[in-house]
């Protein structure tokens, strides 16, 4: 694999253990008021997954960092080494990549330290700062900010990135982890339908958000109709586009379809299990599907220049 490969697959694996990081906490904090013996399961166990998702980020960010330099340096992989001090001291790149690593290391701390499940609401308020600092070092060395740290294209790059992350990490979570394994006892059930509601409420907040910012990124990295196909950027972004669009029908159909019977069910006082459950975590998890490959698309998008770039 060469350099630019490697350096995709790992901006992959890097934005998708961000997302499962932001969506396990995201879920947490939509739990915390919860105390029923599932809402504390899944407390605990949402701790492990955003533990364990942000230090495989963490490993991505030296992984990238190593790329960057053997590409910088144009040497082989095995001889970036000796790059890595003038990459980190003299170069933009190297300055965000410290800004950012801190910030997720700090976000990493934050969560290790979050022993009691309840924990307080200013640990949670500087866990999100941290990881919104991380999100926009990584703005800032997108073609977002190729005119500057500080601009309209980054604040939007940014605010897209992290509601993108937010969606995705959130189906992922609830999809693999939270809804994998049905509620029984009423308090537990009642508890299930409230994440239910929030996850949808949250997903569709998002998504209006990402439709609003990724339409005026859109805008400005092609700059004019004739870019709009036939080109290598236009044509990736016409493929994540696409598969926005699937994930949020399929969304869209957990909503308005599965969900009424599902809060249904779960507010009632049937022991028995109900199709809808199962149906709704089943769409959730194509979902999350459809939602790791617009990530691979964004990687690529962001390895590809935007039509007319220098």
């Amino acid at each position: 694999m060469d350099v630019a490969s490697a350096q995709i697959a790992t901006t992959v694996i890097l934005n998708l253990s961000v997302a499962m990081a932001i969506g396990a906490n995201a879920s947490r904090a939509s739990l915390r008021s919860a105390g029923s013996a599932w809402a504390l399961r899944q407390l605990d166990s949402l701790r492990m997954v955003a533990l364990s998702s942000v230090a495989v980020a963490l490993a991505a960010c030296f992984a990238l960092l190593w790329l960057e330099a053997a590409s910088m340096a144009e040497v082989p992989v095995t001889e970036a080494g000796a790059a890595l001090p003038t990459v980190l001291a003299s170069t933009h790149y190297g300055t965000a990549w410290t800004v950012g690593t801190c910030a997720l290391t700090a976000f990493a701390i934050l969560t290790a330290l979050a022993r009691n499940l309840h924990g307080t609401r200013a640990t949670s308020i500087a866990a999100w700062l941290a990881v919104g600092t991380y999100l926009y070092t990584r703005s800032t060395v997108s073609h977002a900010g190729a005119t500057g740290d500080v601009s309209w294209a980054v604040a939007f790059d940014w605010i897209h990135l992290a509601l993108a992350s937010l969606w995705a990490g959130e189906v992922l979570v609830a999809g693999w982890f939270t809804l994998r394994v049905p509620a029984s006892a009423i308090p537990e059930r009642l508890e299930r339908a409230a994440y239910v509601q929030g996850l949808s409420r949250a997903a569709t907040m998002a998504l209006a958000g990402i439709v609003a910012t990724g339409l005026f990124s859109a805008v400005r990295a092609i700059g004019s109709l004739e870019h709009a196909s036939g080109n290598p950027y236009a044509d990736t972004l016409l493929a994540k586009l696409a598969l926005v669009a699937l994930a949020a029908v399929l969304g869209g159909s957990n909503r308005f379809f599965v969900m009424p019977g599902l809060l249904a069910h779960l507010r009632s006082s049937s022991p028995a299990a109900h199709p809808a459950e199962r149906r709704f975590t089943l769409v959730l998890q194509i979902e999350a599907i459809v939602l790791i490959a617009v990530l691979v698309a964004a990687a690529l998008l962001s390895s590809t220049s935007p039509p007319g770039a220098g």
